[in-house]
């Protein structure tokens, strides 16, 4: 399964791609929207994990975008963010977030939501 983390702090996009490629999983990170945009489109994402608070477009923003291209059809996004308000759980099911994990996300939360994302795309093939 191919993750794309969006995440404009790099040490933290890079401990979580860590985590992802000990959990067996690929990763790409992308830094910024635009990078998240052109990185989509080449690398193909079955999963996007993108941070809420970006700099020029918020998550919510750029989830929509990504998810109106026909190539991220079947891509999964989850919201990885510290906003965990009632509020912003709501925007992000409306952008079009299937999860939304709250930073720091636990390690046993994040395994277990790959897990069933991964799950679920077997069932689908």
């Amino acid at each position: 399964m191919k993750i794309l983390i969006v995440e404009d702090n790099e040490a933290l996009a890079q401990t979580a791609g860590w985590i992802i490629e000990m959990l067996g999983y690929d990763y790409r990170i992308s830094l910024t929207p635009k990078a998240a945009l052109a990185d989509g489109e080449d690398y193909r994402p079955d999963v996007v994990m993108m941070d809420i608070g970006l700099p020029g477009m918020s998550g919510y923003d750029l989830c929509r975008e990504m998810r109106a291209k026909p190539i991220h059809a079947d891509a999964v996004f989850v919201a990885q963010t510290g906003w965990d308000e009632r509020e912003h759980r709501e925007q992000s099911a409306q952008a079009g977030f299937a999860h939304h994990l709250t930073k720091p996300v636990d390690l046993q939360t994040l395994e277990n939501v790959l897990n069933t994302i991964a799950g679920e795309m077997h069932v689908r093939n």
